[in-house]
């Protein structure tokens, strides 16, 4: 390649339509524990976190974090607000967001459970809103055991269905699994797959909008989307998810489709999308094409229902405009079984600057910066800031 093309090919990159159409958003997320994400470290350093070269950052606390989802827990305003009253309208920054981690809180078929797990949603999407906040990130990805439940479907193993083969229907069959799966999945006995997928939706539909009435211009991110749960993800462009199995995570599906169900024109939904081994430009918009268009096109859904998660067909047509697409970039350099998507030696501070600047331009607004041994929001603490990634951070920020 010649020198001027090494040149105009990042400067069209950076400049192209898209990218400069409208303000996108990076978005801070330590992994430092929780003390620099908590409410008391944000409101104390306050002065120097707005500084930094980021839209905003996502904050994580004692009464809204864990227990929205978690089992026999039923929240209300007031204990939550007293833990954060101190931020309200504390940052001129409009782009923060509160954490809500992902539990199993009883069995889906479970009404009373379920309306408590609603109405804890709905009360931190109020929270969000009276702190001036953008809105809620929800982390599907499970940290408890108990929470691994609203990953998979159970499925008998394939040993249940060898030594038990009477017992079985033919989609229990076509679905049974090595037992790894097994240990960590969910089932009612009582109702078949395609049952699931449709409870855990509604479920997820009646939590949007519940949130909806309390914050009608919510901004909701998820982590890792519906890629995570579509068995055709992997298959046209390798790797659109970079964790698990085809059909691994089939919940992840359903709840993202119970989500979309509730978007309106004030409802912002965004499909983070977790990867972290994306570094070209064509890594980024493969995942881009099959997150945003791919995943809704009937050709890709023409799978067996019975066993596999699909997008509902009455879905598919508004999907490219009712879901945004985001990236998200770690600062930790990743092992991977495709030597084009391993990252552990590209992840020095000119390979994550020009991951950020890609990620900017192929998202459709939200990119999410990850980081461990970085503190960016506790200064001068364990991990001391090199002042080589504030420079760059305030690089990419420019050209955000």
């Amino acid at each position: 390649m010649g020198t001027i093309q090494k040149i105009l090919i990042p400067l069209i990159l950076l400049f192209n339509s898209t990218a400069v159409a409208q303000k996108k958003h990076l978005i801070l997320a330590e992994g430092n524990q929780w003390l620099p994400l908590m409410p008391p470290n944000l409101i104390h350093n306050h002065d120097a976190i707005e500084k930094l070269p980021f839209s905003g950052f996502i904050m994580v606390g004692d009464t809204f974090t864990k227990e929205v989802m978690k089992e026999n827990t039923e929240l209300n305003h007031t204990k939550v607000w007293d833990e954060v009253k101190g931020l309200e309208n504390l940052y001129k920054n409009k782009h923060n967001f509160m954490q809500i981690n992902i539990d199993f809180p009883a069995d889906f078929w479970n009404d009373e459970a379920w309306k408590r797990v609603t109405n804890n949603f709905a009360i931190v999407a109020k929270v969000a809103k009276d702190l001036n906040f953008k809105g809620i990130v929800f982390d599907d990805e499970p940290y408890t055991i108990n929470a691994h439940k609203m990953n998979n479907f159970k499925f008998p193993t394939k040993m249940d269905i060898l030594f038990h083969s009477r017992k079985y229907e033919a989609w229990e069959k076509k679905g049974s699994q090595r037992s790894w799966v097994d240990e960590k999945a969910y089932r009612n006995p009582k109702y078949s797959f395609k049952e699931h997928m449709r409870k855990v939706t509604l479920r997820f539909e009646n939590i949007i909008k519940a949130m909806a009435k309390s914050y009608p211009e919510l901004t909701l991110l998820v982590y890792n989307g519906p890629s995570f749960a579509h068995n055709n993800s992997n298959k046209k462009n390798i790797i659109v998810t970079d964790v698990g199995l085809p059909r691994e995570h089939e919940y992840k599906g359903a709840m993202f489709a119970g989500l979309q169900k509730g978007v309106t024109d004030k409802i912002s939904l965004h499909d983070m999308g977790e990867s972290y081994k994306y570094r070209t430009s064509k890594h980024f918009e493969q995942a881009y094409q099959w997150r945003k268009y791919d995943i809704a096109k009937d050709k890709y859904n023409q799978l067996d229902s019975s066993y596999q998660w699909i997008l509902p067909k009455e879905q598919r047509e508004l999907w490219s405009k009712e879901v945004q697409i985001g990236f998200m970039v770690f600062n930790k350099g990743q092992e991977s079984n495709y030597k084009e998507y391993d990252t552990q030696n590209s992840s020095s501070i000119k390979a994550i600057k020009a991951s950020l600047i890609k990620a900017l331009s192929y998202s459709d607004n939200y990119v999410i910066y990850y980081c461990q041994d970085q503190d960016w929001l506790l200064p001068n603490q364990e991990h001391p800031l090199d002042k080589k990634w504030m420079q760059m951070m305030k690089e990419v920020e420019f050209l955000d």
